[in-house]
């Protein structure tokens, strides 16, 4: 799915500069002057910057260089399989859980740490060649050029493996590698390897025979092995195309830099027209793999440029940039989605978008002190404030996201729908989740993933990644199929922000359609799940609330809740419960608390207890609401309350007419009243003495009798 049009580039046009320039991959001349210059100045923020670079240089130039036997292996096997958590290293042979005190040893455990001292060694060659090529002086250039040539020397002689080998005999994948475990981390390796070695390339502490033992042994040999694993769409493949453009810059192969932006299944120009969704989102829908990405088609970017060859033109470029800049809750951090552990917009990304198109939405995002990266691109300053550049509420249906925005008593208060393509490997079965924030913090948690990446651990197939971690409804007790979902009503102004969603794929056989409405005090989540198949369905409402403990008076029997089903064992401290009536629920947030408050038109079970928040012993309260049958709806209102505060709302009601149309009323405590009408063919009728065809109609009842409309949404428009 994508909007936009990519103009390729014949493959003759594409030329490369004569090597023999320095430096050539790792910056320009022009922005090596601007190092060079800050570091002979001897004092000032910029010479702070570049200092920085050179004393951790300092720190290791003269020390013995210890390679380790052999590559490293992913940090997916550095958990302990019995606790589910991730191990604390002892030494380097020795690797302790810090919950059942077992402690592990042995491959692969002690290749992790293999793995964290290749990042180290590749880290010295990086500072100690950029402090070379600032400073002019060899020692540096010396420490660089030992640790690459060791790597030219061994790196055929460290064995093939690959990231699934729990056990040595495993069969290999074809992603596999010598240094690291996966292509993937290989083709990330080369930014610094080869940044180093075009950094002191030119030094006389090189030889002729290093050069060939660099380029010969571990140069070409690199990129023959990434290139052996062709990966298609995917995040793997925009690292291995940034890889080749440092490997073909150096080497003067324009063959391999034509493979890296041309390959019609593979290249730039092909990820950018299928993997970049409409408005800049990286096709997995994950915040972290978006900017995990974004960081592969920087390199590409910039590398290409020093090359010669622009692609900053490619409107996909530019977008994968702004796309979270609309996405900043209220506490500055983003929504998370898939398998993201991102809660922030990285800075480091931005000293080139900025560079680039002095945008002036990315001033926010730059930081006051300034950076190596600042001053390699001649920003000598943090720039003067431009002033508030707060969005309001946004609908992004290229991701599939409504983003609702409201100031209250409370202060500014945010939710985020979401409804969009499924993400693939890295996205969750999460169709018509939410999550929110209020009262300065996130409130409807998403979990994301293990912040131990335990990708190959059951709670992640079996908790992170299904429907019973997220806060839409589960179906049967089973988990959603990978889905897409469609936005029929998005309605935002001074009073409210709302959107509708609808998906018929995420459970064959039911139709699912969700109003969420952020008013100033609270939040509403209207459900109507209807059956085609005409069978008697178990339908459970979910809410995963951030807070300290959840209480409802209608959950109060301890239970094992475990054989509910699947990834309920993940549930702990549950309480369940029946009843006829609405249900309450109590979040504590500190001193602050969240009201929750469910309809009452059918019997339901209630659960409240705890699940799995970054790791199994972070611990999220969760509220479960279960009803039966054919067709189902809830209406749940969430009121956040400050210390002491007064709930606002005392009920809420939904009358549910023919499929898709229903009416939910929020009654409060003074009388007053708020009506939500909705109707999924928008067709002309009355609504409290209101004519309307609006496919939502929203209306506010005062406690004189008055009827004011608060807003009202046609179909929305299609569009791409």
């Amino acid at each position: 799915m994508s909007a936009y049009h990519v103009d390729i580039p014949a493959a003759e046009t594409i030329l490369l500069p004569d090597p023999a320039g320095w430096p050539l991959v790792a910056c320009t001349p022009t922005e090596l002057a601007r190092l060079r210059a800050a570091w002979n100045a001897g004092q000032g923020p910029a010479y702070d910057a570049v200092a920085g670079r050179v004393r951790a240089a300092e720190k290791t130039t003269g020390g013995d260089i210890q390679f380790p036997p052999e590559g490293g292996q992913h940090n997916q096997w550095y958990q302990c399989d019995v606790c589910q958590i991730a191990l604390e290293r002892v030494d380097d042979t020795h690797h302790h859980c810090p919950k059942c005190d077992r402690v592990y040893s042995g491959y692969p455990y002690d290749q992790v740490i293999y793995q964290r001292q290749h990042y180290d060694l590749t880290r010295d060659a990086d500072h100690n060649a950029w402090a070379y090529a600032i400073t002019g002086d060899a020692a540096f250039a010396q420490r660089s050029r030992d640790i690459l040539v060791g790597y030219g020397q061994r790196y055929l002689d460290y064995p093939l493996h690959s990231a699934n080998q729990g056990t040595r005999d495993e069969p290999l994948r074809a992603s596999g590698g010598h240094v690291f475990e996966q292509t993937l981390d290989e083709a990330s390796w080369t930014r610094e390897i080869a940044s180093a070695y075009d950094l002191i390339r030119q030094s006389d502490v090189v030889s002729a025979q290093d050069h060939a033992t660099i380029r010969d042994g571990l140069l070409r040999p690199l990129y023959e092995n990434i290139n052996a694993h062709h990966a298609g769409q995917s995040n793997w493949q925009t690292y291995h195309n940034s890889a080749f453009l440092y490997l073909g810059g150096l080497l003067g192969d324009v063959d391999i830099i034509r493979q890296a932006l041309l390959d019609p299944e593979n290249g730039f120009y092909y990820q950018m027209s299928v993997s970049v969704l409409p408005g800049g989102m990286w096709y997995e829908n994950s915040w972290s793999y978006h900017f995990y990405t974004l960081s592969a088609i920087e390199r590409t970017v910039e590398t290409a440029r020093r090359l010669g060859i622009d692609l900053f033109g490619l409107p996909q470029v530019h977008d994968m940039y702004t796309v979270a800049l609309d996405y900043q809750m209220v506490d500055g951090t983003l929504p998370r989605f898939g398998d993201a552990t991102t809660t922030r917009i990285p800075a480091a990304n931005f000293e080139v978008a900025w560079h680039q198109w002095q945008d002036p939405a990315f001033h926010a995002l730059l930081t006051e002190t300034l950076s190596f990266a600042a001053v390699l691109y001649g920003r000598r300053a943090q720039v003067a404030s431009l002033g508030s550049s707060a969005v309001g509420s946004v609908l992004k249906e290229g991701p599939g996201h409504a983003v609702l925005r409201i100031d209250g008593p409370s202060g500014p208060a945010s939710a985020v729908l979401a409804f969009g393509p499924f993400g693939g490997f890295h996205g969750h079965f999460d169709k018509l989740s939410f999550v929110s924030f209020a009262m300065g913090q996130e409130l409807a948690h998403d979990p994301g993933r293990a912040v131990s990446q335990a990708y190959r651990l059951p709670v992640h197939h079996d908790w992170y990644r299904p429907t019973i971690s997220h806060n839409t409804v589960l179906v049967d007790r089973m988990s959603q199929e990978g889905a897409s979902g469609v936005a029929e009503v998005f309605l935002h102004n001074g009073n409210l922000a709302a959107a509708v969603a609808r998906t018929e794929a995420a459970y064959p056989g039911i139709v699912h359609r969700r109003l969420l409405l952020q008013r100033p005090s609270y939040l509403l989540i209207a459900d109507e799940l209807h059956a085609t198949d005409g069978a008697t369905h178990t339908f459970d409402w979910l809410y995963h609330q951030r807070g300290d403990v959840v209480t409802s008076s209608q959950a109060t029997q301890t239970a094992d809740v475990a054989g509910y089903g699947a990834g309920f064992d993940y549930i702990q401290d549950a309480r369940v419960g029946s009843g006829d009536g609405a249900v309450h629920a109590t979040f504590a947030v500190g001193a602050d608390r969240t009201q929750v408050t469910i309809d009452d038109s059918a019997p339901v079970e209630v659960l409240v207890g705890t699940g799995v928040g970054g790791s199994v012993e972070d611990r999220v309260p969760l509220l479960h609401v279960t009803r039966s049958g054919r067709s189902a709806h809830f209406a749940a209102i969430v009121e956040p309350l400050r210390d002491g505060a007064v709930a606002g709302v005392e009920a809420v009601s939904m009358i549910h007419g023919a499929q898709g149309t229903w009416t939910v009323r929020v009654r409060f405590t003074d009388g007053a009243e708020e009506i939500f009408d909705h109707d999924a063919g928008g067709t002309t009728r009355v609504v409290e003495g209101i004519g309307v065809s609006a496919q939502l109609a929203c209306l506010r009842r005062e406690i004189t009798g008055a009827v004011g409309l608060l807003g009202a949404a046609p179909a929305l428009a299609a569009k791409p």
